[in-house]
């Protein structure tokens, strides 16, 4: 009989400690993160208007050299807030609100350079991409291990976006153009998560945004020449961006 009892006991404290081992991820969390994201940005340069009356020599240069693709890259940090539930079989299901104040930014310019069919003709093409504010909301699928939750999120995100579009010649053609606006779209990402104890956890997770595009039109500037009748340049420009970032979460 004290057989029995022993053997009943030291399987109860195992199955005690496993469950101590996996943990309860179960309830309210808050904490911050801190990273680095980089991005890749396609600004392509539709023409209109009067460019039709030019060669096709001098629209596709125009075209292709003032299309470019931008890499902004920056810092990505802030704070999140969500809910967990962690079942029997050890899945994890949770939704997560996240602010992230990114410094994403590139730029460029080519100098004047001379159109290849047209040597006396020189145009110096610029574009710029900013990348600010990120809110998103996400939902989370997870699976513990012991200590360990790795997990998948994905979900709406909207992000402050700012861009532009220049060009120059040295026969005084001067154009500007440029969109800041919230633009809104989907985040995906993978995660893995380490319950240290007392409640803490320390998080390494990427995260990849796609968003819609920021579209625009340039304008003339002050003494630029071919103002009437006008030639018009349209500007499509995508924002897409992934962050790595690490974070520390406190459940409560």
């Amino acid at each position: 009989m004290n057989k029995r009892l022993s053997v009943f006991a030291v399987a109860c404290l195992l199955s005690a400690n496993a469950a101590a081992a996996n943990g309860d991820w179960t309830g309210w969390y808050i904490g911050g993160h801190a990273g680095y994201g980089n991005g890749d940005s396609e600004a392509r340069i539709d023409l209109g208007g009067q460019w039709s009356i030019e060669s096709q020599q001098l629209r596709d240069h125009v075209a292709s050299s003032w299309s470019t693709d931008l890499d902004p890259s920056g810092s990505a940090y802030g704070v999140q807030l969500g809910y967990q539930y962690q079942f029997q079989n050890n899945l994890v299901l949770g939704m997560e609100l996240d602010y992230s104040q990114l410094g994403m930014d590139d730029a460029r310019r080519t100098g004047l350079t001379p159109v290849p069919s047209i040597p006396s003709l020189s145009y110096d093409f610029g574009n710029s991409i900013e990348l600010d504010n990120k809110l998103a909301l996400r939902a989370k699928l997870g699976y513990v291990i012991n200590r360990h939750l790795l997990f998948a999120t994905a979900g709406w995100t909207r992000v402050d976006a700012e861009a532009s579009a220049g060009v120059v010649s040295n026969g005084g053609y001067n154009k500007l153009g440029g969109r800041s606006d919230r633009v809104d779209g989907v985040e995906w990402g993978l995660g893995y998560e380490f319950d240290f104890g007392n409640r803490w956890s320390l998080r390494a997770e990427y995260l990849r945004t796609d968003a819609d595009d920021l579209r625009y039109d340039t304008v003339y500037q002050p003494g630029s020449s071919f103002v009437s009748p006008a030639y018009t340049e349209s500007v499509r420009q995508d924002v897409d961006f992934s962050i790595f970032r690490l974070g520390v979460n406190y459940r409560f």
